[in-house]
């Protein structure tokens, strides 16, 4: 994380990518169920990933500042 904002920006896009691409619908596309070990880990994951979201802080730049 104290690697700056856009290595940072980065990570958490791909986390999130990842997550939704290997956990999202998988109940969908397959016709084993869920171990209760593995729902858990999965749910472990995006709570990890909401709770760096909670972290970040947002800033937006002041349009008329921008400007001068």
């Amino acid at each position: 994380m104290r690697g700056g904002l856009e290595p940072l920006a980065k990570a958490l896009n791909a986390l999130a990518t990842g997550l939704n691409l290997t956990v999202r619908n998988v109940t969908t596309h397959t016709r084993t169920e869920l171990s209760e070990q593995e729902a858990m880990e999965r749910l472990a994951a995006y709570s990890y990933l909401a709770r760096l979201l909670d972290q970040c802080e947002t800033a937006s730049a002041d349009t008329e500042e921008s400007d001068r």
